[in-house]
């Protein structure tokens, strides 16, 4: 996919501190009670000034544990009061068009959790719109501010380990009990093929630098997927370079270590343990027989992500995973999704610059 240019900030914005992004969480979620909100609480030049969730109750208390000073009930009745220049959409996966697209509207950047959309015509509706109003719109890929991911880039764009011939990934844990509601029960939102396939196959495309052209895919409802939403799914994809790829995503094994391997004409790099939420896990590379752990400095993922966005927002770089990002993402995975649902090999559509928006 060629990306479509990200903007950098709204020419004559006003802010209190020309130096600082202020933020709001849109969503009292988990993810944004556990990592996010102290993500950009931790940034030096991020200020986080308020929560929105649609229950005043749970925004009050998601605002008072975090000492977060403003929380409100709609976006509209934020802006009435307070003075943000972004947005964390953390909401549930139907609300993220929406959400996003109301801070378009409003003038404001916005990192965006994942799925980017519930389709490719609202991730690209969402691109698009951001592009057009000049404003930054970012994937909350978190992997990509992940040392032992970047550590694993270099080494597969460097040459270390030659021409990459093949590749796997595996995303499997098991799903906390509270999280087990919308997630795998509602087939319109839910699953695992939103929740990690679209992880994985950000991953696979930023550290091979590569794009999915076309995959086979397996779905089950193993263990805690009702009415038919699927708990684990397993995927052969082809790459555009040649390269073919295995991925495993699961919400069902406890047991289940996370791992990526790139395999090359030269060397072999494997990543134990470093698909997660927290900075952890470790990289070798291994050469005939011989195995060579690389050193790596943990660093916490989402503050990287955080402070790579308020680049993006105040000096017009790029942020770790754009909205175009995104849109690669959801269109493999809903080339998953297709392909496990109908029992077919399924093409990944790719877009140039601009590109006009799939039918709904």
């Amino acid at each position: 996919m060629t990306e479509a240019p990200q903007a950098g900030p709204v020419a004559g914005r006003a802010r209190r501190d020309a130096g600082k992004v202020r933020w709001a969480i849109v969503g009292a979620s988990q993810i944004a009670r556990s990592w996010v909100a102290r993500a950009i609480q931790s940034v030096p030049d991020a200020e986080l000034v308020a929560v929105v969730s649609r229950s005043a109750a749970r925004g009050r208390a998601f605002a008072d544990d975090l000492g977060i000073p403003v929380s409100a009930t709609s976006l509209k009745s934020l802006l009435a009061e307070t003075a943000i220049d972004a947005v964390y959409v953390s909401t549930n996966n139907d609300r993220h068009r929406d959400d996003t697209l109301e801070a378009a509207a409003a003038g404001l950047h916005v990192l965006c959790e994942k799925p980017l959309g519930l389709t490719l015509y609202d991730a690209v509706e969402m691109a698009r719109t951001c592009d057009r109003a000049g404003v930054v719109l970012a994937t909350n890929h978190h992997m990509r501010g992940a040392a032992t991911h970047r550590a694993i880039r270099d080494l597969v764009l460097t040459g270390q380990i030659g021409r990459p011939l093949a590749a796997r990934v595996m995303y499997c844990e098991y799903l906390p009990k509270e999280l087990q509601t919308w997630r795998t029960k509602d087939k319109a939102q839910g699953g695992v093929i939103y929740d990690l396939t679209v992880h994985n196959v950000d991953v696979l495309r930023f550290v091979l630098a590569d794009e999915p052209v076309e995959v086979m895919s397996m779905k089950a409802s193993s263990l805690i997927g009702e009415n038919g939403v699927e708990d684990q799914v397993q995927s052969i994809v082809n790459f555009a370079s040649g390269l073919i790829a295995y991925m495993h995503e699961g919400q069902v094994f406890a047991h289940h270590e996370t791992a990526l391997e790139i395999h090359g004409t030269e060397g072999s790099v494997y990543g134990r343990g470093i698909l997660d939420e927290a900075p952890s896990g470790r990289v070798y590379v291994r050469r005939g027989t011989e195995m060579t752990e690389i050193p790596v400095e943990p660093a916490n993922l989402y503050a990287t992500t955080i402070a790579q966005f308020d680049a993006a927002v105040l000096h017009g770089d790029r942020p770790a995973a754009t909205g175009w990002d995104g849109v690669a993402s959801l269109a493999t995975a809903l080339a998953v999704r297709r392909s496990a649902q109908e029992g077919v090999r399924v093409s990944v559509p790719r877009f140039e610059e601009n590109p006009p928006v799939p039918v709904a």
